[in-house]
Parts: C-alpha cells; sequence; structure tokens
C-alpha cells in the first residue's frame, strides 16, 4: 500500500518540505541492503573514493582505462557503496502524552513527527520499522519492533488510532530494538522524558538512560525527541487560585494547592530535570531535540533533518 496510507497525519506543508529533503546522516553507515546513502565499505555505488591495482579475479568492469593509459598498468576505481539506513521510530504511548488538546496534545504532536519522518524514509527507499508502549502489558511479554516498510497503513492506523495510557515499558521496548535492529540503525524515541517509569523515581530514568546506551553500544545512532506541551514548560497559571493536578500515569493521588505557591518550585525542578537530561545525553552519545507542541510541524521536520545531518558520531 502505498505511503499515502499515513493520510491526515503527514499535512501538505510537510509532504511539500519532504520533496525538497532527504534523510541522511552525517556518517556511512552500515545497511543490509543497497540504498541511497553513503556506506562505512567500499563497494558498488557512485562516488570515486581511490584507485587500487588489479589482482586476478577482480571484476573487470571496474577497471579505470584512462587511469591505466595513463599509469600504463591495470587500477580499479573504488567506489563509496550506498547502503539502505534502518529508521526505528520508538514512541511513548503512555498516559504522559495524553495532556493538551487537538494538534497541541503531546502524543497527537508526536505521531506526526514520527509519520513525516516514516513518510520520508519510505519515499527514499529506506527500511522503516516502528513500536508504540503504552497500556498494561501482560508479564514476561516480548515486544517485536513491526517492519512498515512494506505497508504504511499499519503504521498510520496505530497512530491515528491509539490512545495513551498506562506507562511506556521502556526497558523492554529498548532491550528489544537493541537486538531487533541491524547495527547502524537510527533509533528515534519520542517522548515527554518526565517521568518514564510513571513513579517520580530517579532510577527510572537511569533505566531509560542505560537502555538507550546499549542501543549506542551496539552502534546505533539514537535522537531523542523530547515533547513537551508549553503549559509544561511556562507553567502559566501565576495567579493566586487553587488548582488541582491529576496523575496522567494513575499512580498517585491528585495534588492540590495554590497556583502562585507551586509556580517557582516546579519551575526550578523541570529545569534541574531538563538540565540533567541534557548532560546524560552528551555524556552517553545521544542526539536530544527538545520540541513543544506549539511549534509549526514543518519547521521542526527541517530541524530534524538538519540535526540528523550534522552528527558525525560513531561507535567502533
Amino acid at each position: 500500500m502505498s505511503a499515502e496510507a499515513l493520510g491526515s497525519l503527514v499535512p501538505e506543508e510537510v509532504r511539500a518540505l519532504i520533496r525538497t529533503q532527504s534523510l541522511k546522516l552525517g556518517r556511512p553507515i552500515h545497511g543490509r541492503g543497497f540504498g541511497r546513502h553513503a556506506a562505512a565499505r567500499i563497494g558498488p555505488g557512485r562516488e570515486f573514493r581511490d584507485h587500487r591495482p588489479y589482482v586476478p579475479g577482480d571484476d573487470p568492469r571496474r577497471l579505470d582505462w584512462k587511469a591505466f593509459a595513463r599509469r600504463d598498468r591495470l587500477v580499479l576505481r573504488q567506489t563509496e557503496s550506498e547502503d539502505e539506513l534502518t529508521l526505528a521510530l520508538l514512541l511513548d504511548g503512555g498516559g504522559g502524552m495524553a495532556y493538551g488538546a487537538g494538534a497541541e496534545r503531546k502524543f497527537t504532536f508526536a505521531a506526526a513527527v514520527a509519520a513525516s519522518l516514516a513518510y520520508l524514509a519510505h519515499g527514499q527507499g529506506d527500511a522503516v520499522v516502528y513500536a508504540l508502549g503504552g497500556g498494561p502489558l501482560p508479564p514476561n511479554t516480548t515486544l517485536r519492533l513491526r517492519r512498515a516498510s512494506e505497508s504504511l497503513a499499519t503504521l498510520g492506523e496505530a497512530l491515528r488510532s491509539h490512545r495513551p495510557a498506562g506507562v511506556a515499558p521502556w526497558p523492554a521496548l529498548l532491550e528489544a530494538a537493541t537486538h531487533a535492529l541491524p547495527p547502524g540503525s537510527l533509533v528515534v524515541v519520542l517522548s515527554d522524558l518526565l517521568d518514564p517509569g510513571g513513579r517520580g523515581l530517579p532510577e527510572d530514568d537511569e533505566r531509560m538512560l542505560a537502555g538507550l546506551q546499549h542501543l549506542r553500544a551496539r552502534r546505533h545512532d539514537v535522537l531523542l525527541v523530547q515533547v513537551l506541551h508549553r503549559d509544561e514548560v511556562d507553567f502559566p497559571w501565576s495567579e493566586d487560585r487553587p488548582l488541582r493536578f491529576v496523575d496522567l500515569w494513575d499512580r498517585r493521588p491528585p495534588r492540590e494547592g495554590a497556583a502562585l505557591a507551586m509556580r517557582a518550585a516546579y519551575l526550578d525542578a523541570l529545569q534541574t530535570h531538563l538540565r540533567a537530561w541534557d548532560e546524560e545525553a552528551t555524556r552517553r552519545g545521544l542526539m536530544l531535540e527538545r520540541l513543544t507542541t506549539r511549534a509549526p510541524l514543518a519547521e521542526t521536520i527541517a530541524r530534524l533533518i538538519r540535526r540528523l545531518g550534522e552528527h558525525r558520531t560513531s561507535l567502533r
């Protein structure tokens, strides 16, 4: 089925942008099939890399006759191989992503970003896989990445029909991705990163970061797309009136208090949390882009494409 199956999740202004862009990393990749990306190996391709002497058994079609005329010896053209990139989209479908309304709901915005990247990757012939975490999972459940390249209809339907609830099982999801993906994949994690375990415990952040670091150890590039609502960033309630906060993970009782009294403590705690993620992402070789759901989608996609194209760090 056509990539058009993503339908309304990819608006026309984003499609117009995508027609002029390509999704590429700023480093060679190790792919499973031929594609459009410079590979980390020598092989069939268009871009010239170097010459080497001809030895018996080499493919004579790769002989460089112009170089032979200059050097009076047989040499082969070595070219940059072009490989297929695997794009893995891991989406937080937990209750915390339900905040907001309309296009500014966090999950709706994250789904639009994921759909746009899938649309772009699929259009240039890359593999797309995805996993959507959220809601209660039976014990010992193994999460499998679903390949979306053959039919993006499954991805589009999953994104449209999902109702954020429960807690995204990040340790299990990241473990599944670590072993299922070919080395050198691009893993895009879309989440608010505010409370990965739904318990408000620092060890939940550490467990998620450890899982992300395992992906890096397998030579995957990891882009964290932190999706926040403007209310979470600004805490716009500053008057001295009572507020009631409800836990979207359904694990803690509601909290009530005066907005004015709560605002300073909340903003201070938020900034501490965001700085910690910035520092850990840098230390562990992860890319992190922080977005608010008010940002225009086309500008957001262009920003992510630029960030990926500039990223040159790779593990050996």
